[in-house]
């Protein structure tokens, strides 16, 4: 299907730092799941708002992304991480973060300081995750990040998080989950979730993973709280007869994917449906809803 994303007019790049910042315990979990496993879970955390130093008094000095200084019981005890966004993989400049992971460490000399590049491209090529500099023969400087790059990362190993972060990213991963079956799973996610919430992220969801006219509508149905449309139900209630209550991780039988792509279409129906109806009810007239819709007054009578 044709990925013919919805315009919302929303600046990724805007809402994936207050994505991070709402979540900064999701954050770390997500980019740097091993260190909850050594240290525990973070006791506080707080944000540094730095630019680097001008090199040009007539200039302003480059700001970094995000700084969050991290605090634990166990190990280190102050971690220092510094996340890089970028929109496409062609835009990743390590030299750039280089040049900020410097003026970070002059700063905070006793801090471990953790670079991350996250890369929210879909169907992006593998990036680097660093560079050495040569001179003379000889090497002078040698420079890595960790590189998290949704298509690179496995939607499976997610799917049945609670983690927030990773939840509103989840249709731009990769691995061997369909589409439909990631946007089941983010939309079974944040239907438990909180409702205010879960309305502020949606245009950060719909954006980062493409989503089109018919993925995009059947997500604002169910975010909206509208009556779960048949084909639903009919997909949750075959997956737990047949022991699969947490199969969308796990993969659903071979064939089902074109059931889905046909329940897009009556999802999205039934939807601008309702909504004709509503609008009749609060006496807009058909010229509107039509324009609005495409629907017309027989349409109701089906």
């Amino acid at each position: 299907m044709p990925r013919k994303s919805a315009s919302l007019k929303v600046s990724v790049d805007q809402a994936i730092k207050e994505l991070l910042q709402l979540h900064p315990d999701d954050t770390l979990a997500f980019l740097l799941p091993e260190i909850p496993t050594q240290r525990g879970a973070p006791t506080m955390w707080r944000f540094h708002n730095v630019q680097v130093r001008k090199k040009d008094l007539l200039r302003k000095g480059l700001v970094m992304d995000l700084n969050i200084e991290y605090r634990f019981r166990e190990g280190a005890p102050l971690l220092l991480v510094l996340v890089e966004h970028w929109s496409t993989s062609r835009s990743v400049d390590l030299v750039r973060t280089a040049q900020y992971y410097l003026d970070l460490a002059s700063r905070f000399p006793d801090h471990e300081i953790v670079p991350v590049a996250l890369i929210t491209e879909i169907d992006a090529d593998p990036v680097p995750d660093g560079f050495r500099k040569m001179a003379l023969g000889v090497e002078v400087i040698r420079f890595s990040t960790r590189v998290v790059q949704l298509s690179q990362t496995q939607a499976q190993d997610w799917v049945d998080t609670r983690n927030l972060v990773a939840a509103a990213l989840l249709m731009a991963m990769g691995g061997s989950m369909s589409r439909s079956q990631k946007l089941l799973a983010t939309i079974d996610f944040f239907l438990r979730h909180d409702e205010g919430e879960t309305r502020l992220l949606f245009p950060l969801i719909s954006e980062v993973g493409k989503l089109n006219e018919e993925e995009h509508a059947m997500t604002i149905k169910y975010l909206t709280q509208l009556p779960k449309p048949l084909f639903m139900t009919m997909l949750e209630e075959q997956a737990t007869a047949s022991g699969m209550a947490k199969g969308i991780a796990k993969g659903m039988e071979q064939g089902l994917e074109k059931g889905i792509q046909q329940g897009l279409q009556q999802g999205i129906r039934a939807s601008k449906l309702e909504g004709a109806r509503k609008m009749r009810e609060h006496g807009i007239g058909w010229e509107v809803i039509t324009d609005v819709t495409g629907l017309k007054p027989e349409d109701l009578q089906d």
